[in-house]
C-alpha cells in the first residue's frame, strides 16, 4: 500500500509524531492533523522528517466540532486515529476527559462512513481498557489477560484524571464494537493497546520537556527517589507502538480486532531493575554522580498475553533493557547539555 494516502489524527504527541515519520519513510502520502498552524513548521521540518514532499497539513482547531473532519478524509485509504485527551486533573472529569474521547473518536467514525477510498481505521487504545482500575487493588497477581479481555463497566463517579482516563479507553472501545455491529462499516477497524510507554521523545528540546507523564515518574528514580505508588511492569517502547500502528495499515493484519502492545512476555519485569540498566550501559556516569541511582519504585505485576499481537505483526517488542536504555541516553545527553 506504499503511496496509498494515510491520514494521522495525533502527529504533535509523543507517539503521533513518531508514527507520522515512520509512515513517511515507509513511502506513505501523509495528510497530518494539527490543532494549531503554528505547530506545523516545527514538525515538518524536524530532522527525523524524511520525504516531506508527500506530507502535507490540515488545521482542525476542534476536532470534535461538527463536521470538523469535512473533507479530511477524501481519498484517504486509511486513517490512523491517535488523537484523544490526556489524564490531566480537572474540575470535571466527564466534560474533560471521558466525553472528548468518545465525542471524538465517533466524529472520526462517523466521517469516515463517507469515505469509498477507505479501507482500515487505525484506533490508538489502552492496555489500560483490559481492566477496571480497582483491579491494582486486588491481590490478583495470576489471571492473564488478553485482547478480548474488557473492562464493560467502568463505575462512576471517577475520582481521578486517571481513573477517568481509565474508564475514557473502555467506553471508547466498547463504542467502537458497538460502532461495527450497527453500522457495518465498509472499512475495517483495529485497535492498539499499548501498555507503559517509554523511550525516548523526539520532539523533547531538555529534561523539561523530556520527564512529562510516566517518563516524570521514572527518571528521577536513577536519581535516588523512592515511590511508594506501584507501577504495573508491562513496558513497551514507543519505537514499538509507532511501527505497529504503521504496520496496523497492511491488509496482512487481520481487521475488526484489537491487539496488546507489550514486551517482557507474560512475566512483565522490575521497575528497580533499570538501576542495572544504568549500571551496565552507563557506567562512567553512575561513577562520576551523574546518575546517583540509589532509588526505588514498586511493581505491579500485570500478566499480559501478546501471541495474538505478535502472530498477527510478525514481530515483538523491544525488551525493556533497551526501552530504559534509549531513555536513559536522551536524559543524559539532555543533562551534560545542560551542565556545559
Amino acid at each position: 500500500m506504499a503511496r496509498d494516502l494515510i491520514v494521522i489524527t495525533g502527529v504533535s504527541g509523543y507517539i503521533g509524531f513518531k508514527t507520522m515519520y515512520m509512515a513517511l519513510a515507509q513511502g506513505y502520502q501523509v495528510r497530518a492533523i494539527v490543532r494549531k498552524e503554528e505547530q506545523i513548521e516545527k514538525l515538518k521540518n524536524h530532522p527525523k522528517v524524511t520525504n516531506a514532499s508527500n506530507l502535507s497539513f490540515f488545521v482542525i482547531p476542534d476536532l470534535a466540532a461538527k463536521d470538523a473532519f469535512a473533507g479530511v478524509f477524501d481519498g484517504a485509504k486509511a486513517i490512523l486515529h491517535l488523537a484523544s485527551p490526556l489524564a490531566k486533573e480537572t474540575d470535571d472529569y466527564e466534560r474533560d476527559i471521558v466525553k472528548p474521547a468518545g465525542d471524538l473518536l465517533m466524529a472520526v467514525l462517523e466521517a469516515a462512513i463517507h469515505i469509498s477510498t477507505l479501507r482500515r481505521v487505525v484506533v490508538t487504545s489502552s492496555a489500560v481498557s483490559l481492566i477496571p482500575m480497582e483491579w491494582l487493588g486486588t491481590s490478583d497477581t495470576e489471571t492473564v489477560f488478553t485482547e478480548k479481555d474488557i473492562n464493560s463497566n467502568p463505575i462512576r463517579p471517577f475520582h481521578s484524571a486517571m481513573e477517568a482516563y481509565w474508564a475514557s479507553k473502555a467506553f471508547a472501545r466498547l463504542s467502537t464494537k458497538k460502532f461495527i455491529e450497527d453500522r457495518k462499516p465498509h472499512f475495517d477497524i483495529v485497535g492498539l493497546l499499548p501498555s507503559v510507554v517509554l523511550g525516548p521523545e523526539d520532539l523533547a528540546t531538555g529534561n523539561s520537556t523530556l520527564l512529562v507523564g510516566t517518563r516524570a515518574m521514572l527518571v528521577p528514580v536513577l536519581q535516588g527517589a523512592k515511590l511508594d505508588m506501584p507501577l504495573v511492569g508491562t513496558p513497551v517502547h514507543v519505537d514499538d507502538v509507532a511501527r505497529a500502528h504503521v504496520d496496523a495499515i497492511k491488509p496482512s493484519v487481520p481487521g475488526n480486532a484489537d491487539y496488546v502492545l507489550s514486551s517482557d512476555g507474560e512475566e512483565g519485569i522490575e521497575w528497580d531493575s533499570m538501576t542495572d540498566i544504568a549500571r551496565k550501559f552507563f557506567p562512567d556516569e553512575v561513577k562520576s554522580g551523574l546518575l546517583a541511582l540509589g532509588g526505588s519504585i514498586q511493581t505491579r505485576k500485570w500478566r499480559l498475553d501478546v501471541s495474538s499481537t505478535e502472530k498477527a505483526f510478525g514481530w515483538k517488542c523491544a525488551p525493556f533493557e533497551k526501552t530504559m536504555r534509549d531513555l536513559i541516553g536522551q536524559y543524559v545527553e539532555f543533562l551534560k547539555k545542560e551542565q556545559n
